[in-house]
């Protein structure tokens, strides 16, 4: 793969849910730990966040492509 991880962090991933209005643990059940990690792929020149849970079976419940027109807010 010619994908470089960045950076990783440890975090909680959550989804809004717009049907209950309310934000829920990403991959269903509690909410717990996943790894986090930035991806640059230098051909392309593009970027992807993936985060994985951090239990044995590590699913993936992040999986996002960052855009030129994304905007952040806290």
């Amino acid at each position: 793969c010619s994908e470089t991880v960045l950076c990783s962090a440890r975090a909680v991933v959550l989804l809004y849910d717009d049907t209950h209005k309310q934000w829920v643990a990403a991959g269903g059940g509690p909410q717990t730990p996943s790894c986090i990690q930035l991806y640059h792929h230098p051909g392309a020149n593009t970027f992807r966040l993936v985060g994985r849970k951090m239990q044995p079976d590590q699913q993936v419940v992040l999986n996002c492509p960052l855009g030129r027109g994304l905007r952040y807010s806290q």
